[in-house]
């Protein structure tokens, strides 16, 4: 989006909504405080992963032994949660499965079937005070269980939710309404009670979202929840239950000019249309691979046919472009392309499977030389070295896990 749409779009969308149940009261949004996160890809540079995060990786095997144990087929959501960590699998198991932090195998929640208390397809889940509240169910509808798997309750809706937010300060749920299904406005809010309705952030006649999920259009980080969606530029804080503008994305000459990527998809079919999207599309903010604390905001971004990592310092203001690769100059270990999950407030990662893992690590063998490789296995390297010898003939992940700096 080029430097003029992205003004455009922080203008159109900088006054948002709020209305009680069958009310739509205007009430203005503003932030004299906003951060621009200028992306500059004259910029681009080598970096590490030292001057984003904490000098210590976390390595967890997620162990599993059950039939339907094809983790590393595709998980699209992992999150830590005290002493438990939650995976969601949509394809495989259609089910959460509940791991402790060490990785080993608990219990999953799962209830497939086309009866009361089941589902039979879910996008989302949130885990709030020991509860698990599932979303992007078909039937629609909101799902509540225990973190043993115990069905509790649930909510039929109209629409589709896509996913939830709650405010534990606040006492108030967000959620998403489906994309294509949402009409005058984008996010319902309810107290803790389903009272008190709130209906938020307009939809406008010719908004554009393409074909993306909005399972992470929010970010919860305890303190505050997030907002953004695809093919926009800014980035709201949910504060005293209004959106407000916080973040502002400026791609300058670099941004995709949003009208020409509209035309090409209509224009477009099969191998043209995913010529243009691998090979010609500029700069634009899709919120799957990001995160977002006190500290930093992070995104990965697609430039024609070559991907960047930026990272924004929100203290300093300042912007780091790194060409791709980020060196992992902490343990030496595995070298990551992008930052995948999120997994909690501070603490961020990927997942590769253990035989993956242990490949890196016979290649550092063979670079190292024999000498050097019992240095670093016995050194830097022991954390890396211990989860990839014990996940080596295992196809399930080891979960890669950087801590923000603060």
């Amino acid at each position: 989006m080029k430097q003029t749409y992205t003004l455009s779009v922080l203008f159109m969308c900088y006054i948002f909504v709020s209305c009680s149940s069958g009310e739509k009261g205007n009430s203005a949004a503003g932030n004299d405080e906003l951060e621009i996160i200028k992306v500059d890809l004259s910029e681009a540079r080598e970096g590490k992963l030292s001057e984003f995060f904490e000098p210590e990786i976390e390595y967890i095997w997620l162990k599993d032994d059950s039939e339907e144990a094809q983790l590393n087929a595709g998980l699209h959501q992992i999150s830590f949660s005290e002493d438990r960590i939650f995976t969601l699998d949509i394809f495989g198991c259609k089910c959460i499965k509940v791991f402790d932090r060490s990785g080993n195998y608990l219990n999953n929640i799962k209830a497939y079937g086309e009866g009361p208390g089941q589902y039979l397809d879910l996008d989302k889940f949130m885990v709030v005070m020991d509860e698990i509240i599932i979303s992007g169910v078909h039937p629609p509808k909101l799902m509540w269980f225990d973190v043993e798997g115990n069905f509790i309750r649930e909510a039929k809706q109209k629409i589709h939710i896509s996913s939830v937010a709650y405010d534990e300060n606040a006492e108030r749920y967000y959620f998403l309404k489906s994309i294509h299904e949402a009409e005058d406005f984008m996010v319902m809010s309810l107290n803790s009670e389903f009272q008190d309705t709130l209906y938020m952030v307009p939809r406008y006649p010719d908004q554009y979202f393409g074909n993306y999920s909005s399972r992470d259009y929010f970010i919860n980080n305890q303190d505050h929840i997030y907002f953004s969606m695809t093919y926009h530029d800014t980035i709201y804080k949910v504060q005293e239950g209004e959106f407000m503008p916080q973040l502002v994305l400026d791609f300058g000459e670099y941004g995709q000019d949003l009208n020409e990527f509209r035309k090409k998809m209509d224009e477009l079919e099969g191998l043209e249309m995913m010529d243009f999207i691998n090979k010609k599309t500029k700069l634009q903010f899709v919120p799957n691979s990001w995160f977002l604390n006190e500290n930093y905001f992070y995104s990965v971004f697609k430039y024609e046919e070559k991907s960047y990592n930026v990272f924004f310092e929100r203290e300093t203001q300042q912007t780091s472009v790194i060409d791709w690769i980020i060196q992992d100059d902490i343990d030496k270990g595995y070298n990551p392309y992008s930052i995948n999950y999120h997994f909690d407030q501070n603490k961020v990662g990927n997942k590769v499977s253990g035989k993956s893992l242990y490949k890196e690590l016979q290649k550092k063998k063979a670079e190292l030389g024999q000498e050097g490789f019992e240095e670093f296995v016995n050194g830097k390297g022991k954390n890396f070295a211990e989860a990839a010898f014990a996940a080596k003939d295992s196809e399930n992940p080891v979960l890669i896990v950087y801590t923000v700096k603060k």
